[in-house]
């Protein structure tokens, strides 16, 4: 049985079905649908992607990391609009707001960049803050 501890930090989109994961595996539980990571150093990347985008981006958008008081649209904004700019950066042709496989794209990252938190802000910032998350419909 895998542990709470390897949740991926981008269950939120996966969940949301806004991007895949080849290596994210998903898991049911009180809370809902959620998704872990099959391979720790996947997970640690991941993680450290994921703080680095918030600690940057946050700011920007006028928001602390502060899950009582910032939004969760906040936090998918910045997983889809961080991903989508980070792959654009590394191909111009790829602008789709979707990610087929985050664990590609965070790959392919730590091979262009010595350290994930070496990315510059302008690589991804800019299309954070052109995100826009569509509203979801309730039924009823």
């Amino acid at each position: 049985m895998i542990e709470i501890e390897s949740k991926c930090p981008f269950s939120m989109v996966l969940a949301a079905g806004s991007c895949q994961c080849s290596t994210a595996d998903h898991v049911v539980r009180r809370g809902g649908s959620e998704f872990d990571c099959k391979e720790s150093s996947a997970l640690d990347q991941c993680r450290t992607l994921t703080q680095h985008l918030n600690a940057v981006a946050l700011p920007a958008l006028g928001y602390e990391n502060d899950l009582t008081q910032t939004p969760k649209s906040v936090y998918e904004r910045i997983l889809l609009g961080g991903l989508q700019g980070l792959r654009t950066a590394m191909d111009a042709n790829d602008s789709s707001l979707e990610t087929a496989d985050i664990a590609v794209t965070v790959s392919n990252l730590v091979n262009q960049y010595e350290q994930i938190t070496s990315i510059p802000a302008d690589a991804f910032l800019p299309a954070i803050e052109a995100c826009r998350i569509k509203k979801r419909r309730r039924h009823g």
